[in-house]
């Protein structure tokens, strides 16, 4: 029997204990708003018809809620106001190193390029002729009708961007007449997939039919 009580005791002292703690708490965080809230409740008619302590009861959790919330919010701006101190801290501190910041501020330019105005900076996919006239590689146009880039006439030319992989953040810019080029009909973010991918990842390589800008370039003009 002593040990049918000890093992009892060990059982449910501690659930009492937390049972108890937890309602001590409970109480010291609401008693003092608990009057306000059922003070509110009444005057908006509401929980009329319920017994006093039950009144109290809902009074306690509507107060706990709320607490509960705002210390969540509060934990929410908190934390957004210190991590973004702490960015633009960090931020001015590269910004004062030579070289670093030459090296902060090219990288941050070329991600907001790539990945931010992505829809401005690459127009279209096309596949170009490199390294040599045999070997394709994918690229991404960022600039059309340049004349005058080095060719011995006025043929346009169009500055394509070829991405390395798996990153595709640096590359080669190259340019290229229209004639030498292949428009996919293909994404952006699809090309940008099958780099990062290293080819693993499958996407459909479907020419689009040649406009008249493009049936119209003159392949025999060397560059």
């Amino acid at each position: 029997m002593k040990k049918y009580f000890i093992t009892g005791l060990a059982v449910l002292l501690p659930l009492t204990l937390t049972l108890f703690i937890v309602v001590f708490v409970f109480n010291r965080l609401t008693d003092p708003f608990a009057g306000i809230t059922k003070e509110i409740l009444r005057q908006n008619h509401f929980l009329e018809k319920t017994p006093p302590q039950l009144q109290h009861l809902i009074s306690q959790v509507i107060i706990v809620t709320l607490i509960f919330f705002s210390t969540v919010f509060v934990g929410m701006i908190g934390r957004w106001l210190i991590v973004r101190y702490i960015l633009r801290f960090t931020e001015k501190i590269l910004r004062r190193i030579p070289f670093i910041r030459s090296v902060y501020n090219t990288c941050k330019d070329v991600i907001k390029t790539l990945f931010i105005s992505e829809g401005k900076s690459f127009k279209q996919v096309v596949m170009v002729p490199y390294p040599n006239a045999t070997t394709y590689c994918i690229g991404l146009i960022t600039r059309e009708n340049m004349v005058g880039l080095g060719s011995h006439s006025d043929e346009e030319l169009v500055a394509i961007f070829v991405p390395c992989t798996p990153n595709p953040t640096s590359g080669f810019l190259m340019m290229f007449r229209k004639n030498e080029l292949i428009y996919l009909d293909m994404s952006v973010e699809e090309a940008f997939k099958y780099i990062i991918s290293c080819g693993v990842i499958s996407v459909s390589f479907n020419p689009l039919l040649p406009s008249a800008d493009m049936l119209s370039a003159s392949p025999s003009v060397p560059l």
